[in-house]
């Protein structure tokens, strides 16, 4: 009978095949990528792989949360005296290109690889990180308003979705095109938090 891992040793396992789904993710997608190409990739067993995960998708997913928090937190920790609109358009800018240059997200501006994440992950896993969404939504009309009454959720979710629409759409959009949609989108949601200039 195998033995159970211990605490450090399931804290490597799991480091090693988040490094290798990323890895391979970006590479290949969801889709194009296996358990055993995960598995081998983390020098763990195939069967190990699953004490750890019941799929990819969910690998992907946990992949992708880490990844929005460490995107979005500049926005959520800058400086009290340096929260000028035209800081918070720097940093939402910095965060949208990064956005539209990372083949984690660009995964999920593809339908099938969205579908196949989407028939994976439990209800109540999607509904938390909608939860996560709303919660950082809140926390930058909280960091950010310069205005009299502060911006709705709403009206804050909808310029967002747009804009990240726009850079998970980058093809579509065109060379030419994307810069001036960015700014526009940029404009937008810096119009939710400050007087427009």
């Amino acid at each position: 009978m195998p033995r159970a891992f211990d605490t450090r040793e399931q804290t490597s396992i799991r480091e090693s095949l988040q490094e290798a789904g990323a890895r391979l993710f970006r590479a290949k997608g969801v889709l194009k990528t296996t358990i055993d190409d995960l598995a081998s990739a983390a020098g763990v067993a195939k069967g190990s792989f699953y004490k750890f995960y019941d799929s990819k998708e969910l690998l992907f997913f946990e992949i992708l949360e880490g990844l929005h928090e460490r995107l979005r937190a500049p926005l959520l920790m800058a400086n009290k005296d340096a929260r000028s609109r035209r800081h918070f358009e720097k940093l939402l800018r910095k965060l949208l290109l990064q956005i539209s240059d990372e083949p984690l997200i660009l995964f999920m501006g593809r339908e099938d690889e969205l579908q196949a994440v989407l028939r994976r992950v439990k209800p109540e896993r999607l509904r938390d990180h909608e939860r996560k969404d709303q919660a950082f939504i809140d926390n930058l009309i909280a960091s950010w308003t310069d205005r009299k009454a502060p911006p709705s959720r709403d009206v804050v979710a909808a310029r967002l979705t747009a804009v990240l629409l726009v850079c998970l759409r980058r093809d579509f959009v065109g060379k030419r095109l994307f810069p001036l949609a960015l700014d526009a989108g940029v404009e937008s949601l810096a119009n939710c938090f400050f007087e427009p200039e």
